[in-house]
């Protein structure tokens, strides 16, 4: 259930579409339907008094970034082109993953992304080690419905700011004690002081890493 405000329509099309020209001549309400309003004039009044009825996405495609009270603005999605960078709809995705609180209305928006890429933005926002955890058990062993389910329900909302993923510097070597499918090795090696301590001792460390062992705090 969602506005979007977008100078491009094409990451949204669906199946099952209605095109409306100036002002919305159709109740947007059908869960499996998304509808296209082009229009330069619709602002905050609008937003506030159509969301209930949205159902799945109700896409509106103009030129001009809205003017939106913060009430309004918590209602929307905003494509990043409107403010003159450069983005898509998976960029909006990993908004909507990040910082909403309703896990229900992200799930509806859900809508078989290319997996791979939005993993790639995803790491560059999403720094929850247990969250990289679930997904390793289940990427290449489970359906693909498992890993959604971990991105949505296990990922907490915040208000961080999403940010573009940094292109990656000259990959580290894999010490030997980890499988060649362990992707996400060097986030265990920062986050574990027992996994990084088991590196040490097996005496293959990666490049830049103490040699030292960390101690590591027990409660008595």
């Amino acid at each position: 259930m969602m506005i979007i405000f977008t100078p491009d329509e094409s990451p949204f099309r669906s199946e099952n579409e209605v095109f409306m020209y100036g002002s919305i001549d159709t109740i947007p309400n059908l869960p499996d339907t998304t509808y296209f309003l082009h229009s330069d004039k619709f602002g905050s009044k609008d937003v506030l008094a159509w969301s209930p009825f949205v159902q799945n996405r109700l896409v509106i495609v103009t030129q001009k970034a809205p003017s939106l009270n913060k009430e309004a603005h918590k209602l929307c999605v905003v494509d990043d082109k409107l403010k003159g960078k450069n983005t898509d709809e998976n960029f909006l995705l990993v908004k909507a993953i990040v910082n909403w609180a309703d896990r229900k209305r992200v799930q509806a928006v859900f809508k078989s992304p290319p997996m791979a890429l939005l993993l790639w933005f995803l790491r560059g926002n999403v720094e929850d080690i247990d969250v990289w955890r679930r997904i390793a058990k289940v990427q290449y062993t489970l359906p693909e419905d498992y890993m959604e389910a971990a991105i949505i329900y296990g990922i907490k909302p915040s208000r961080k700011r999403v940010v573009w993923p940094k292109k990656k510097g000259k990959s580290k070597e894999r010490p030997p004690m980890f499988r060649s499918t362990d992707k996400h090795w060097e986030l265990l090696i920062e986050n574990s002081i027992s996994v990084a301590n088991t590196v040490r001792a097996d005496g293959e460390i990666p490049k830049g890493m103490l040699r030292r062992k960390a101690a590591i705090k027990t409660w008595l």
